[in-house]
């Protein structure tokens, strides 16, 4: 019985390890790799602008054109 209470007192302590991930990488999307929706970082060229997430270090006052893609918000230039 002591061996089964652990067992379970350790899957719930990994089971949010193991949510926490999938929540935080919600926006790593296969887009990204084919270019096919705007750059968070100003790392590739997307419809031939350059765009950022509004968070980005890379943010500067260049990228002063809004554009909203799929529910997300961006800076482009």
């Amino acid at each position: 019985m002591k061996h089964r209470l652990a067992a379970l007192i350790a899957a719930a302590a990994v089971t949010p390890a193991l949510i926490v991930p999938a929540v935080a990488s919600a926006h790593r999307s296969w887009c990204h790799s084919r270019h096919s929706c705007p750059s968070d970082h100003a790392t590739y060229r997307w419809r031939g602008k350059l765009c950022v997430k509004p968070t980005a270090d890379e943010r500067t006052s260049a990228f002063e054109k809004k554009i909203r893609y799929d529910g997300r918000t961006y800076y482009c230039k």
